[in-house]
């Protein structure tokens, strides 16, 4: 009975981080549209925050191991081209785009996503665990968890995408053929009466999702297809599910850059009073 108390508070303390996210996300997406709204500005600059630390943290890997391999260490480039308010500002406005894809796109989701997404965390979970053996025989110690972070990001993201895009195209659509653009739109976009910021992008995030929907449906016309629609719907489903795909994934792995630096300063702090 207690080794499995220990072994729930070492699951706990190992990956809390990332059922506390989820939660979090999944509470997002089922508040009322009133309650949202008031919510969106703290829930955008957290989220916009998490995924802002994980995206500098890669970027200063990059660009630490790029400035060793090429320039001496007491040369000032080394220092001019450390990284410093212009790659903060560019991943702070990066950070702020995907959080607002993110939570927009969240409160659109059919519940069927939602496995999905769990999937995600839990293949996060399982690859973290396996690069990171592999790497400790390899990367210094120090660098281990960062550079880890830094390999799982494109492969989840790729996983992610592809899982995304079949599960649209499996799912049923609206039945658009025949209509057009503008007719539509204002069959399948209509005003719910909600007049916010956020009743605002989530009406811009489904006009996206129904022209896609629409360009695909209406490719074939009088017997020849349109390649236009067709790269158009194509390349709008690529490019949401893609961009979802790539700003959870960011926001996952910026909890784990929280935990690791929360975790530092733990030690260090509890390693100073014992001194």
């Amino acid at each position: 009975m207690s080794s499995a108390r220990l072994s729930w508070r070492l699951l706990v303390r190992r990956d809390g981080h990332l059922a506390l996210v989820l939660a979090i996300l999944l509470l997002w997406s089922l508040a009322g549209s009133g309650l949202a709204s008031l919510l969106l500005l703290p829930a955008w600059v957290i989220t916009a925050q998490l995924i802002f630390a994980g995206s500098l943290e890669t970027a200063r890997l990059r660009r630490r191991a790029w400035l060793g391999q090429y320039l001496r260490v007491a040369s000032p480039w080394h220092r001019l081209l450390s990284g410093g308010l212009v790659m903060i500002a560019w991943h702070q406005l990066l950070g702020l785009l995907l959080a607002l894809l993110l939570l927009v796109k969240l409160r659109l989701l059919a519940p069927v996503y939602w496995p999905l997404l769990l999937i995600g965390v839990a293949g996060l979970i399982l690859l973290r665990s396996v690069m990171r053996r592999r790497l400790e025989r390899h990367v210094i110690a120090e660098y281990v968890p960062a550079v880890t972070r830094r390999l799982l990001v494109w492969p989840l993201g790729l996983l992610l995408t592809m899982s995304l895009v079949l599960l649209a195209l499996w799912l049923p659509q609206p039945y658009l053929v025949g209509l057009g653009w503008e007719e539509a739109l204002m069959r399948h976009v209509a005003a719910d009466g909600h007049d916010s910021l956020l009743g605002f992008f989530e009406r811009v995030a489904r006009a996206l999702d129904v022209t896609q929907y629409w360009a695909m449906q209406n490719a074939t016309e009088r017997g020849e297809v349109s390649e236009s629609l067709v790269l158009v719907g194509w390349l709008l489903l690529l490019l949401a599910q893609s961009a979802f795909a790539w700003a959870y994934v960011r926001l996952l792995m910026g909890a784990e850059t929280l935990r690791e630096a929360t975790l530092e300063t733990l030690s260090m702090k509890i390693g100073k009073e014992r001194e």
